[in-house]
């Protein structure tokens, strides 16, 4: 995703054959607005994905939810365990990559600690990365779950951080999250999400932003769906002033692609995600 808006940003900015310094410093921000577009849909991403696999082992594991299911979210390298006594589920990928029904090679463990009845108003789930990597990209932090009812649940993300090669990201997020399908059996491939709230972080090059989510984003969980949003829009702020708009649907239907609409400074660009 990185390449794809940073490209599209050089273009949308506009290029000549002299580069004035007024040129290099929009070049720059362009660059600060892509790096803080990646970092944010990396980490979100990923966040998103942890989460898929605690609801998918919770569902399947008889002493949380009473269910039979096989968790069909985990490949076949990764395993799901829950110790009675301390209401704890491990999700382990082990410690060499492991590699996942989305393409993406993880490894590490997943620890969830549940605090109430499993899915019941009030009671809390706090997922938390262990020596946990995607891509060899280290991802850390703290996801703590509230469910609210109504199919609702608080979503809150402290402490975040993705290391990469080219550098450390820190995240953090305030989310409300709605089931609106699938909530009638166990499996979370009819499963589709609505997420709403924001969130904010230090990019790479160590320049802070906002995200806020202006139109809530879509998650479908069905198969060729789960990598990306199929619709909403998330306005990303860098602190130096610099806006982009990314909508993830901007053709219209909600396909299951890997279509994008980026805007800054009031152009757009349509994009394809990684």
């Amino acid at each position: 995703m990185k390449n794809n808006l940073l490209s599209l940003l050089m273009l949308l900015l506009g290029s000549t054959l002299t580069f004035t310094a007024c040129q290099r410093e929009d070049e720059s921000q362009a660059a600060i607005e892509a790096e803080s577009a990646e970092d944010n849909a990396l980490t979100e991403g990923e966040f998103t994905s942890v989460d898929a696999y605690v609801e998918d082992a919770s569902a399947a594991e008889p002493l949380l939810a009473g269910n039979m299911a096989l968790a069909e979210s985990l490949p076949a390298c990764a395993t799901s365990s829950y110790n009675r006594d301390t209401r704890t589920l491990t999700i382990d990928f082990g410690t060499t990559n492991c590699t996942c029904r989305d393409g993406l090679n993880r490894r590490g463990k997943i620890i969830a600690v549940f605090d109430g009845k499993y899915g019941e108003v009030g009671s809390s789930v706090t997922i938390t990365p262990q020596n946990y990597f995607v891509n060899d990209n280290q991802l850390t932090g703290t996801k703590v779950k509230t469910y609210l009812g109504n199919r609702k649940i608080s979503v809150v993300v402290t402490g975040a951080s993705l290391t990469t090669p080219r550098g450390t990201a820190t995240w953090q997020a305030n989310r409300i999250i709605e089931k609106i399908a699938g909530y009638d059996t166990p499996r979370i491939s009819d499963d589709v999400w609505l997420i709403t709230g924001e969130a904010s972080g230090v990019n790479r090059r160590g320049v802070a932003y906002t995200a806020v989510i202006e139109q809530p984003l879509k998650k479908v969980l069905a198969p060729g769906c789960a990598r990306n949003f199929v619709a909403g829009v998330l306005t990303i702020t860098n602190e130096r002033g610099g806006i982009l708009s990314l909508n993830y649907d901007p053709v219209g239907g909600e396909p299951c692609d890997k279509i994008a609409e980026v805007t800054v400074n009031g152009r757009k660009k349509i994009i394809q995600l990684r």
